[in-house]
């Protein structure tokens, strides 16, 4: 019996396409990659954005890709097998307890998109203005007992499609959430430029602003792409593990990251005319999504609709990254403890409800978990991860997976070099930001 039939294989590229854009495509491209745009330049931003996805993330997408494939392990049993013993292995436990620790806070934030879709529902956002909405925020964010509510009902979601398996869970799963997430996104683009700021928030994503762009906004460019494409916690290793041998790991790592930036740009083109028609700033920050849009689909036509569609589909990104966060962390238990998937997926599950639990109680915890993770796990997991890519392993380990060509050529000087160098500048950045 063959590895891939015991521990479950994607049915083809689509369909690892589909889980993988998925995992990346998160909160962070709806509501995260908008405003950082509004805030360093507009389409200087989108333009070193777009740069640093495809010349110094892709290849570290295929670097874990490939680790993956190699191995057919979790992050920690990849690097075990293919360097038994070794201080490598570190960059493989650094990518299951961030996925672990990410999931106990997205989870609670994931859990407020939920409970604003039933506000939507319910036309609470209806004639609202600004004191009503922040009001409603405030209350939920004080409510610790309702936010455990839906993070619980969030995560028994995530569990049993995750519990499902590779082809007939995770995949079925995202089939389905991924074309609609594009679908519902692609309808708001279609509704936000019927309204009367949709020119000007065309030449604000169109037109570079250089003189806002600052070495600061490059980093930030830079830690915004890395960070989308869910690097240096392990997922893409997960995934890599489940990839057919017959798969190209280049052409599916660059189908993903077009996916992944398509949606961030389409995020952008749907929320930049709402925000130009109101005169909010487009710099407004995270409460933008929470706070400052509301307040705009209150007034306008269908407000209950719109808000509706909006927060499910921040609830259906969110459901697409937590389900590969949560299989890192099972991936572990099922291949280095033997473990049945059920078993698995319940148990870690369970236990990451509990842990996000405090995060709830007191919001304080989200920003302190995230901040280790963002600023520390996730760079030096990164960096680990092109280290050994691109010079632990021989060439003829990386060509037994990438073949011998330009594009290997290519990327065994940019997984050597470039993107280690970026990584790094991003982790000083952030810890001595």
């Amino acid at each position: 019996m063959s590895v891939e039939s015991v521990r479950g294989s994607w049915s083809n590229r689509l369909g690892f396409v589909l889980a993988a854009a998925g995992s990346a495509v998160g909160l962070g491209n709806i509501w995260k990659f908008p405003y950082m745009a509004g805030k360093n330049g507009g389409a200087a931003f989108i333009f070193v954005y777009i740069v640093s996805v495809f010349a110094i993330c892709l290849p570290i997408v295929v670097a874990e890709l490939m680790l993956g494939r190699t191995s057919r392990r979790n992050p920690v049993g990849a690097f075990q097998s293919l360097r038994p013993r070794s201080f490598w292995v570190l960059g493989g436990w650094l990518g299951v307890l961030s996925g672990f620790l990410i999931l106990s806070f997205y989870g609670v934030v994931a859990g407020w998109t939920l409970d604003f879709m039933l506000l939507s529902a319910s036309g609470s956002f209806s004639g609202a203005g600004g004191a009503e909405i922040h009001a409603l925020f405030d209350g939920l964010v004080g409510n610790a007992p309702r936010q455990i509510f839906w993070q619980a009902l969030f995560m028994v979601a995530t569990i049993i499609i995750v519990a499902g398996g590779i082809a007939s869970g995770i995949e079925r799963g995202s089939r389905i959430l991924l074309p609609a997430l594009l679908l519902m996104l692609i309808g708001l683009v279609g509704f936000s430029l019927t309204l009367s700021g949709a020119g000007d928030a065309a030449a604000f994503l169109l037109t570079p602003r250089w003189e806002e762009f600052s070495g600061e906004s490059l980093l930030a460019a830079l830690g915004q792409a890395f960070f989308s494409l869910s690097l240096g916690m392990g997922v893409m290793i997960t995934y890599g593990s489940y990839l057919g041998s017959g798969e190209s790991l280049s052409r599916s790592a660059f189908y993903v990251a077009l996916t992944d930036t398509a949606v961030a740009l389409l995020a952008g083109a749907a929320i930049f005319p709402i925000v130009f028609t109101f005169g909010f700033e487009p710099a407004a920050g995270p409460g933008l999504t929470f706070q400052t849009l509301p307040v705009a689909f209150a007034q306008l036509p269908w407000a209950g609709l719109l808000a509706f569609t909006f927060f499910l589909l921040l609830s259906l990104a969110a459901l697409t990254s937590s389900i590969s966060l949560l299989e890192v962390v099972v991936a572990y238990f099922i291949d280095e403890w033997r473990w049945r998937r059920v078993t698995a997926a319940w148990f870690c599950g369970g236990v990451t409800f509990l842990a996000g639990v405090p995060c709830a109680v007191d919001s304080a915890w989200i920003e302190r978990l995230d901040a280790l993770t963002s600023n520390y796990f996730l760079p030096i997991g990164g960096l680990l991860i092109a280290a050994f890519a691109g010079w632990v392993l021989v060439p003829a380990e990386q060509e037994s997976e990438l073949g011998t060509n330009v594009l290997t050529r290519t990327w065994r000087f940019m997984i050597r070099w470039v993107s280690p160098a970026a990584v790094v500048a991003i982790f000083l950045s952030l810890v001595l930001g």
